[in-house]
C-alpha cells in the first residue's frame, strides 16, 4: 500500500530535478544547439517520469512491476553522459551526481533490487566510458574515476540486499504477530462465547428450557427494587403439577420429562416478555410477575390452570392430560425472595388440601 505513493514521489523529484537543473545550464551555455540537446533530452525524460507516475495513480497494480522503473533509469543516464561532452566544466560535478544517482535508486527509490542493479552498472559503466572518451585526464585519473563511478553501485547494492533482507525479517515477525493476534482473538472470542454459554446453562434448566431458581434469585432483587421505586406491585406464583407420581408410576420418567417439557413450553408462550417463569425443583414452577398485584396474577393463573387442564400431552401413543394448583402471594415492602416463596408455598399446599387444580391467593403477613 506504501509502493504507489512512494514511487509516484519518487517519480515526481526526479522529474523536477531534471528541469530544475535545466537553468544552469542556460546560464553556463547560453541559448546554443548543445543546451538545445540538453533542454529536449531532459523534457522527454521529465515527460515519461510524470506518465509513468500518472499511470500509477490510475493503475496503482503497476507499482508491483518493477521493469519501468528500470527503463526509466535506463532512459535517464544517456542525460548525464552528454555532460561530459558537452559541459566539460561541470565534469566532477556531473561524477559527483551519477554517484548519488546510483546510492538512491538502490536506497530510496521502491523496486526490486535485482531489476535495479544492472541501471546501476550501465550508469557506472557509461559513465566511465563517456569520461574517459572525452577527459584529457592521465590514465590514472581516469581509472580513479571509474572506481569512483563505480562503488555507489556495489555499496548500493550490498546495502539493499541487507535492507531488503531486513524488511523480510519484519515482514515475516509481522504475519507471525499477525497470525498469533488473530489466534489470540479467536480464543478470547470461543472463550466468552463458552462463559456465556456456562452461565446461561448454570441459569437455565436443561429439561424444560425455563430458568432455574438460581436465574430467579438473581432476578428477584432487580424487580424488587424497581418495584419499591415505581410503587407497582410485584408477584409470585408457585404452581405444582397433580399427582405427577402416578404419571411418573405409569409412564416411567421419561413420560414424567415428556409432562415437564409440555408445561415448560406453555409457560414460555402464556406469559408476558417481562414475566419470569421457572422451574424450581421436581414438579414445581415459579412465576414472577412485575406490576401485577396479587388478584391480577391470580386471574393470570385462572386463564393458565385452564389451558394446562385441556392440553393434551404426548407421550409416546399416549396422550395425557394434567392439572396444577397454583398459591399467589404479593410482596410486601422489605420482603425477600424466600418469605415471598414460603408465603406463595403455603397458600399452595392449602389449595392441594382443598382439592387441588386451583388457584389460592396468600393473606398478606401479619
Amino acid at each position: 500500500q506504501q509502493v504507489v505513493p512512494q514511487q509516484q514521489v519518487s517519480l515526481l523529484v526526479w522529474a523536477a530535478l531534471l528541469l530544475l537543473f535545466a537553468v544552469p545550464d542556460y546560464l553556463a551555455m547560453g541559448p546554443v544547439p548543445d543546451f538545445w540537446l540538453l533542454a529536449v533530452y531532459r523534457g522527454a525524460t521529465a515527460v515519461a517520469l510524470l506518465a509513468y507516475a500518472d499511470a500509477l495513480r490510475r493503475k496503482p497494480q503497476l507499482a508491483m512491476h518493477s521493469r519501468m522503473l528500470m527503463w526509466l533509469g535506463l532512459l535517464t543516464y544517456p542525460l548525464f553522459f552528454l555532460f561530459y561532452a558537452v559541459r566539460p566544466d561541470v565534469r566532477a560535478i556531473n561524477t559527483g551526481v551519477i554517484m548519488v544517482m546510483q546510492l538512491t535508486m538502490f536506497l530510496f527509490i521502491p523496486s526490486r533490487v535485482m531489476l535495479t542493479l544492472p541501471v546501476a552498472l550501465f550508469g557506472a559503466v557509461g559513465a566511465s566510458l563517456s569520461y574517459g572518451m572525452v577527459s584529457t585526464a592521465d590514465t590514472a585519473t581516469k581509472v580513479a574515476t571509474c572506481f569512483l563511478l563505480a562503488m555507489p553501485a556495489v555499496v548500493g547494492y550490498v546495502a539493499a540486499l541487507r535492507l531488503q533482507k531486513t524488511e523480510r525479517q519484519e515482514f515475516w515477525l509481522r504475519q507471525q504477530l499477525q497470525d498469533a493476534n488473530r489466534e489470540l482473538q479467536g480464543e478470547v472470542a470461543r472463550r466468552v462465547a463458552l462463559q456465556v454459554e456456562l452461565e446461561r446453562q448454570a441459569a437455565t434448566d436443561l429439561l424444560t428450557g425455563l430458568p432455574n431458581r438460581r436465574a430467579l434469585a438473581e432476578r428477584f432483587p432487580v424487580e424488587a427494587a424497581r418495584a419499591q421505586r415505581t410503587g407497582e406491585a410485584l408477584s409470585l406464583v408457585m404452581f405444582d403439577l397433580d399427582h405427577f407420581k402416578q404419571v411418573n408410576d405409569r409412564y416411567g420418567h421419561a413420560g414424567g420429562d415428556a409432562v415437564l417439557r409440555g408445561v415448560g413450553q406453555l409457560c414460555i408462550g402464556s406469559f408476558r416478555g417481562v414475566d419470569m417463569a421457572a422451574r424450581v425443583g421436581g414438579e414445581e414452577f415459579a412465576v414472577l410477575l412485575p406490576g401485577a398485584s396479587a388478584q391480577q396474577a391470580g386471574a393470570v393463573m385462572e386463564r393458565f390452570l385452564h389451558t394446562l387442564g385441556g392440553l393434551d400431552m404426548d407421550i409416546g401413543p399416549h396422550n395425557v392430560r394434567v392439572t396444577a394448583t397454583a398459591g399467589v402471594a404479593q410482596r410486601q415492602p422489605g420482603e425477600d425472595l424466600d418469605a415471598l416463596m414460603a408465603r406463595a408455598d403455603t397458600a399452595l399446599y392449602a389449595g392441594k388440601q382443598a382439592g387441588r387444580n386451583r388457584v389460592v391467593l396468600a393473606p398478606a403477613p401479619g
